[in-house]
């Protein structure tokens, strides 16, 4: 079995971890980054019986869903599948299909076109709750990662602001969300039906909105230990999607839990180094496992 990481770089972790634990299994293994050096024409194959894209998405450019389509056509297990790839790697695409399932998710809106500040009120909507902040604002780009590109409004005035100078640049591809006053965030990851890890993060600084693992201190739980709450939300996903694996984000407020994201391609290095798990292990023996059977 060979094996295929595309990603922007072989050095990335999870992408390094992936290609080490391959060649420690005595798989052939490769990595491509398909931005600098792929091409794609007509019946598209590649050589690798399985590709791990770690692209995502964040280059507003499909081109590796499209070229693994292909590879896809041509008998190549691709992981993910490129349909919860194309969903989840898009913050209001994402929303959108969590939406139907009814689970508990921060309340959303999306704009296009021009703004004016008298009918703003009617657009921003969002119910009072005791979950979350007065009249503050998260803009959030529909693609991003790490926390990075999000900007916080407080108050209308400061929000339109923003939302002119977006109209202004003529990019508005973003969500608006109320910020909500978490008291911890939990990531949760799974491979096929079962969780193998999971953490809970804390801000390192009280005013800080963006709670990722670099600006959290993290602390390992045990997957017997998550409260049902918490693995319902799991459950859910894994009943309406077709993931082989997934970080799910779950924030924790003084009343409620709100699913935040489903990532399609989470990195594993805290969840690695906090839970001392060998979670690139973990993919590739499932994988080779599978198709050897």
């Amino acid at each position: 079995m060979k094996i295929l990481v595309i990603s922007k770089s072989r050095q990335l972790y999870s992408s390094k971890r992936l290609l080490e634990e391959a060649v420690s299994l005595g798989l052939e293994t490769k990595h491509l980054d398909i931005y600098e050096s792929s091409h794609w024409r007509e019946n598209e194959t590649s050589s690798a019986a399985v590709v791990f894209n770690r692209y995502s998405g964040i280059l507003y450019d499909d081109f590796d869903l499209q070229l693994c389509q292909s590879w896809k056509n041509k008998g190549s297990l691709i992981l993910n599948p490129i349909p919860e790839l194309q969903i989840f790697r898009d913050k209001l695409s994402s929303h959108v299909f969590l939406n139907n399932l009814e689970v508990n998710c921060v309340p959303t809106r999306a704009i296009r076109g021009a703004v004016t500040r008298e009918n703003l009120d009617s657009i921003i909507d969002f119910t009072p709750s005791d979950s979350s902040f007065e009249n503050e604002y998260i803009i959030k780009p529909t693609r991003s990662n790490k926390g990075l590109g999000m900007s916080l409004c407080r108050g209308m005035d400061s929000l339109y602001t923003q939302l002119e100078s977006y109209y202004h640049f003529k990019d508005q591809r973003f969500i608006i969300q109320p910020r909500l006053r978490g008291v911890r965030e939990y990531r949760i990851f799974f491979v096929g039906q079962k969780i193998i890890g999971a953490f809970e993060k804390h801000s390192k600084r009280q005013d800080e909105f963006r709670l990722n693992a670099e600006r959290s201190e993290c602390f390992s739980i045990r997957p017997q230990d998550l409260s049902p709450e918490l693995t319902s939300f799991f459950q859910t996903i894994r009943r309406n999607t077709n993931l082989f694996y997934g970080g799910i984000d779950i924030l924790e407020t003084e009343d409620q839990h709100f699913l935040l994201e489903v990532n399609p391609c989470p990195g594993f290095e805290m969840l690695e180094k906090v839970c001392e798990i060998n979670v690139a292990k973990e993919l590739i023996t499932r994988v080779h496992q599978n198709i050897v059977n």
